[in-house]
């Protein structure tokens, strides 16, 4: 069959002729992902945090055309130049490249992510894993996660970084919400943060082989949540707080017309399929 889909080895589908003329260029960005990581451990000041933060966003922009996928931002303003805490849903493999590719540096703090381990052994994923703030989790290691939860409140705390993190702990697969693990929203207690509610819709879709050639999604941030608001509050009532308003999120913008929104557009990134409204 000609023009037939693929999987992409990121549990993402396009055709088998974007897989041949995108394979060169992907070898080299990769190649060169881990030229600077090999540089990055002999001399930490090699490459400036702002170089590898480019260097990442730009291979996600040319990832994003690949996949021929559109991403609508709404509420961006809710996201604080600060350290802050992101929780979202989590529907395809495809959420944190949307998250980087939304991520502006001069307007927000530099995103890193609370991570499955797994991804550090990837061959192809790896070394893009080590030029950003990411965390590998353990989860089968309450140690693990015991040290991922310090090191991520000192980056958020001391170096102000905006860190995700994926409570429902695996993809959904779908529109619908996943349980909400109360320990990921305790980060935010333990690094007095503002928490950020992230609903991804229609991200899901990438992975059908079936999926439209052209995909709409729709990134939503809601209102922050202040930490003196929920400082002493539980951490299964607090996230049972977020999970309700990412699924309001949800709800509120899964259906609406992007043709007719569009006349709204405040701003268009080009480089990274990025639409702000």
């Amino acid at each position: 069959m000609k023009n037939q889909k693929k999987s992409s080895g990121l549990g993402i589908s396009f055709s088998k002729a974007k897989i041949v003329f995108n394979f060169y260029p992907w070898w080299r960005r990769a190649a060169k992902a881990k030229k600077m990581t090999k540089m990055i451990v002999k001399d930490s000041a090699r490459y400036s945090e702002q170089q590898r933060y480019d260097f990442a966003k730009k291979v996600v922009g040319k990832l994003m055309k690949v996949f021929n996928v559109n991403i609508h931002v709404f509420g961006i303003e809710n996201w604080l130049d600060r350290g802050v805490v992101l929780v979202s849903n989590h529907q395809s493999n495809l959420d944190p490249m949307a998250l980087l590719a939304i991520n502006d540096y001069e307007k927000q703090q530099p995103i890193g992510f609370i991570a499955k381990k797994e991804l550090w052994e990837v061959k192809t994923v790896k070394n893009f894993m080590n030029l950003l703030d990411n965390l590998p989790l353990d989860r089968e290691s309450p140690r693990s996660a015991l040290k991922v939860m310090k090191d991520a409140k000192e980056l958020i705390s001391q170096y102000k970084r905006a860190i995700c993190i994926f409570p429902e702990g695996t993809r959904s697969h779908s529109q619908e919400l996943g349980e909400f693990q109360p320990a990921a929203t305790k980060l935010a207690q333990m690094a007095f943060a503002p928490i950020i509610p992230v609903s991804i819709i229609d991200s899901y879709k990438i992975e059908d082989k079936k999926r439209p050639k052209k995909l709409d999604i729709k990134v939503v941030f809601g209102k922050p949540m202040m930490p003196d608001k929920f400082i002493s509050m539980k951490s299964e009532d607090l996230a049972k707080n977020v999970k309700r308003e990412i699924d309001k999120g949800i709800k509120k913008y899964e259906n609406i017309d992007l043709k007719a929104e569009r006349k709204i557009v405040k701003k268009i990134n080009k480089k990274t399929n990025c639409y702000f409204y």
